[in-house]
């Protein structure tokens, strides 16, 4: 049997899909991915946690927080390093003891209920929008039968809108009131991470903001000592590709300029220059390679200045 030449061009097609980086410089570069330097907006959101989480399910009394930040400071890190560190113990599932769910715009109950099922790994998370709101109590059941003690809601800034355009501010919506029931159905501190619109929620979900009164925040760093010393322990958590050119304060600085101090875009940039120095033969990242590495993860087509031309 004569079988088929393969197809020229969709052999160029996957060359070019899959040449960009070696093997080698993604595997040294998924390190700097992966890191996390506890820094000090990161420990007291950890701080914050660990109390939560231990006051959670042992008191009637509700309790909860909201963690407040631009996109990309860490917010959502530091709850999967809480998550991942949490210690083994037959008080609770290590899988389900704290739970985290990302709540789309304008959500309503069916969308939290089946955000949390799925991260209970519940074998029937999916249904219409009615069936949804009916297995609200399913979820209670479910949340207590797994001895959950904390949820985490990302993008919370998204449950503030109001039930209806006629309505008052004070009004909650069902999404803002089905939360206020979980807390009081099942003893569950809870977490809601966003941006300062949720400085707005006594406002908009009174009820549910006197069941939430820490207020934590997290911010992009300054371009002060503090930042020199978390680029300094960033690079010591990266043990496969020396980064020692980074140490550098004056380069800290460039780093800061390129990045406003924000941690998403810190470890982009880092990774990319992580990518590219390995792929030229080099055993350490420098200026050359930061300079492509701006170009690439800010475009040719960037307003941005590239500081490290």
């Amino acid at each position: 049997m004569q079988l088929d030449a393969p197809d020229p061009e969709q052999l160029a097609l996957d060359a070019r899909r899959l040449s960009t980086y070696s093997v080698g410089a993604l595997r040294v570069a998924t390190e700097a991915d992966r890191a996390f330097v506890l820094f000090p907006d990161a420990v007291r959101a950890l701080k914050a946690l660990d109390r939560l989480f231990q006051l959670g399910t042992e008191f009637s009394m509700p309790q909860g927080m909201c963690l407040i930040g631009p996109s990309g400071v860490g917010k959502t890190d530091s709850f999967k390093y809480f998550r991942a560190s949490l210690p083994q113990s037959a008080l609770f599932s290590q899988d389900f003891a704290a739970i985290g769910v990302r709540v789309q715009s304008r959500p309503k109950t069916g969308h939290l209920v089946q955000g949390i099922l799925k991260a209970l790994k519940y074998p029937f998370a999916g249904g219409s929008g009615k069936q949804l709101y009916m297995r609200r109590f399913l979820v209670f059941d479910a949340l207590k039968n797994c001895k959950t003690r904390l949820i985490w809601i990302d993008e919370a800034h998204h449950l503030l809108y109001p039930r209806r355009v006629s309505a008052s501010s004070d009004l909650e919506n069902e999404a803002t009131e089905f939360l206020r029931e979980l807390m009081d159905e099942c003893n569950i501190s809870l977490v809601l991470a966003g941006t300062s619109e949720l400085d707005t929620l006594p406002d908009a979900a009174s009820h549910l903001a006197s069941r939430v009164p820490i207020r934590e925040e997290m911010k992009n760093f300054t371009s002060d000592g503090n930042w020199v010393g978390f680029v300094r322990a960033f690079a010591k958590q990266c043990q496969s590709f020396d980064l020692g050119y980074i140490h550098a304060p004056e380069v800290a600085m460039l780093l800061h300029l390129a990045t406003d101090g924000n941690l998403r875009a810190f470890k982009r940039l880092l990774t990319e220059a992580i990518l590219i120095a390995f792929d030229r033969g080099h055993s350490a990242v420098d200026k050359e390679a930061f300079c492509s590495a701006f170009k690439q993860v800010c475009g040719q087509a960037t307003l941005r200045s590239n500081p490290f031309v």
